[in-house]
């Protein structure tokens, strides 16, 4: 499964699927997309369908709001997060956006999501800015497991991210390259209690403004 193709055939633009961000209809059940079939889950004017975290580890957490099409986390004391409050397939998908650090020198970018019966978070520009990698994977943080890529990431860039789940590995692309390819069967995956909140599938930065746009989750073939 490699979800790079995707972004060159507009993987941003979605296929339409009922009730998504339908009014009144609240989040769309994505574990029902048929393979081949994905769903654009934030409109880029408002954030129907997500929930800003205010409690616990983000109870100092900065502004979260939409502007000119991308979903905007100030910098937190110290987490700033979102999440979706839909539901998520927990195999067999890919969730593709575009991202970057506008300010701050630690992770812009915190995605959270399922893996099977758990969840693990890719962190980009973790540890003081440059570590790239998957929390928790057998127990070990992104700094300090075989996920772990020293990545120098430019301020205010966009970086496309595409990460695939399904067939037995979790793999991540950046701008179109693959940088991570864990196996999934005989491993543990799970998270940080910081970053329970943001499940089934979320969001967050820590000390950093970072910006998110043109999400999208995408139901794979087995």
């Amino acid at each position: 499964m490699n979800c790079v193709p995707l972004r060159a055939i507009g993987l941003g633009v979605a296929v339409a699927f009922a009730g998504v961000l339908g009014a009144g209809c609240g989040p769309a059940d994505l574990s029902a997309l048929a393979p081949g079939e994905s769903a654009e889950v934030f409109n880029g004017r408002d954030l129907s369908g997500w929930e800003v975290l205010a409690d616990g580890y983000f109870d100092a957490a900065g502004k979260v709001y939409a502007a000119d099409g991308a979903m905007v986390l100030e910098a937190g004391k110290d987490l700033t997060g979102i999440r979706w409050t839909g539901r998520m397939p927990r195999d067999n998908f890919c969730i593709s956006l575009r991202a970057r650090r506008v300010e701050g020198e630690d992770f812009f970018c915190g995605i959270t999501f399922p893996v099977r019966k758990g969840y693990v978070s890719l962190i980009l520009g973790g540890w003081g800015g440059t570590v790239v990698g998957l929390s928790n994977v057998d127990g070990m943080a992104a700094v300090e497991n075989n996920t772990t890529r020293i990545i120098k990431f430019k301020l205010k860039r966009w970086y496309d991210v595409d990460v695939a789940v399904g067939r037995g590995h979790i793999r991540v692309y950046l701008d179109g390259k693959e940088i991570v390819d864990q196996a999934i069967d005989g491993h543990q995956f799970d998270v940080w209690p910081q970053m329970e909140p943001p499940r089934p599938l979320g969001f967050a930065t820590w000390q950093t403004k970072g910006q998110i746009r043109d999400i999208c989750v995408e139901r794979t073939g087995v």
